[in-house]
């Protein structure tokens, strides 16, 4: 064992003691060690006691910051919001005729339903209106494929994503009333909802002696469905 420890600790012991006696005569030393004391103890306990204080404001900071980030986003979306929801109520007419000119399904009646009036109009004489099955409800699963029909090869295909319903028209005139069919024609391709027009004919037919003027109109109607 080391003997010098006896020797150091005689030393720090005098040294000590003159400070214990420094402490006990002189007034200005007590009052800087109380100060120091003070001092340590106060830092002592400000660490080990105000240290989760600080480390939960800090958090709280954090969450803020968070939290204020989180509203200046909700803010622009409800802006984005209420921008969108304008132009869609000052485009809400054009966007109503869009859809009557583009439906979302092959609506085959209400094709039907224009040409018997476009057949009203014109007086002339509708034999017979054909098309190809519809789909009345759900997602047609040939949206965006090539027709079925037996000209499909030579058609022009619809983009991507958009369907066509293949019709067929027949409507005749007296051949003194020539003019009912190119002008039963014309309206058919003023239709608001656009009708692709494949193939087109006319032909005299004669039954018990009376000629009459037979227009073959074959086509699609293009529809695009926003069901996915």
């Amino acid at each position: 064992m080391n003997p010098g420890w006896r020797n150091n600790y005689l030393r720090y012991k005098s040294y000590f003691l003159n400070v214990a006696g420094s402490y006990r005569e002189r007034a200005d030393i007590k009052v800087y060690l109380e100060i120091l004391l003070s001092l340590a103890t106060i830092s002592v306990f400000s660490i080990f006691a105000l240290r989760p204080t600080i480390l939960t404001i800090a958090e709280l900071i954090k969450d803020i910051e968070a939290k204020r980030e989180t509203v200046t986003k909700m803010e622009e979306k409800i802006r984005n919001l209420s921008q969108a929801q304008s132009l869609y109520d000052r485009e809400r007419a054009k966007i109503v005729i869009l859809k009557s000119a583009i439906p979302e399904k092959a609506e085959a009646l209400i094709f039907a339903r224009q040409i018997e009036g476009l057949s009203e109009k014109h007086a002339s004489t509708v034999l017979g209106i054909t098309t190809d099955e519809a789909l009345i409800k759900g997602v047609d699963p040939n949206i965006g494929t090539a027709s079925n029909s037996k000209s499909s090869q030579s058609q022009e295909p619809f983009p991507e994503g958009a369907g066509g319903l293949t019709f067929s028209v027949n409507t005749s005139a007296l051949p003194e009333e020539y003019r009912k069919i190119p002008n039963f024609l014309s309206d058919v391709e003023k239709f608001r909802r656009p009708v692709q027009i494949d193939y087109l004919s006319i032909t005299i037919e004669e039954k018990e002696e009376q000629k009459t003027l037979v227009l073959t109109l074959e086509g699609r109607l293009p529809f695009f469905s926003l069901n996915k």
